[in-house]
């Protein structure tokens, strides 16, 4: 495993991405969703939170040890560097920190409100300027994401469900035959 940054040396042309968590218990939804996201991307970063309860009470603590959860991760082909964290405000700093141009959330998200998060022209201006943007439908616009980002030259949305539509259709016809 190498370093952002001396990726960013050799490469500078290749999308970074990024995804952050306690992947407590790794199991094959998580294995399916790294492999998922880097499809989106040439390097991905997995940022791996200490204890989520420390700032998020509602969350549950980790039942695994830090360094179980880190040597689970470090065998999963798809990650290619793991980032420790304990807070969300290190997660606001590990964004800023490095350019970073795939973000992937996971469906746990999908109905959060996202107070300090929402993608925006000003989150966007922090980041890589080839940066774009994905999302899992439905996109609750305003709350999650501006409509100017939302239907901005940079968003991939539409393409991204209308690719995943696609997949679904092909898994359904091969279950069928």
């Amino acid at each position: 495993m190498g370093t952002i940054t001396g990726y960013r040396k050799e490469s500078q042309f290749m999308k970074v991405g990024i995804t952050f968590s306690a992947f407590d218990l790794l199991h094959a939804g998580h294995v399916a969703m790294l492999r998922e996201a880097k499809e989106q991307c040439d390097y991905l970063v997995a940022g791996l939170q200490l204890d989520p309860t420390i700032d998020r009470k509602e969350k549950n603590k980790p039942i695994q040890t830090i360094v179980e959860r880190y040597t689970q991760l470090k065998a999963v082909k798809y990650i290619d560097e793991i980032i420790p964290y304990t807070t969300e405000k290190d997660v606001e700093d590990i964004l800023e920190m490095y350019q970073v141009d795939v973000r992937i959330l996971g469906e746990e998200y999908k109905d959060k409100d996202f107070e300090g998060f929402t993608i925006d022209s000003k989150l966007l201006e922090k980041a890589n300027k080839n940066a774009i943007i994905l999302h899992c439908l439905p996109a609750y616009r305003s709350k999650e994401i501006t409509d100017e980002i939302f239907e901005s030259h940079k968003s991939r949305i539409f393409d991204q469900a209308e690719n995943r539509l696609h997949a679904q259709q092909a898994l359904l016809s091969c279950i069928l035959q």
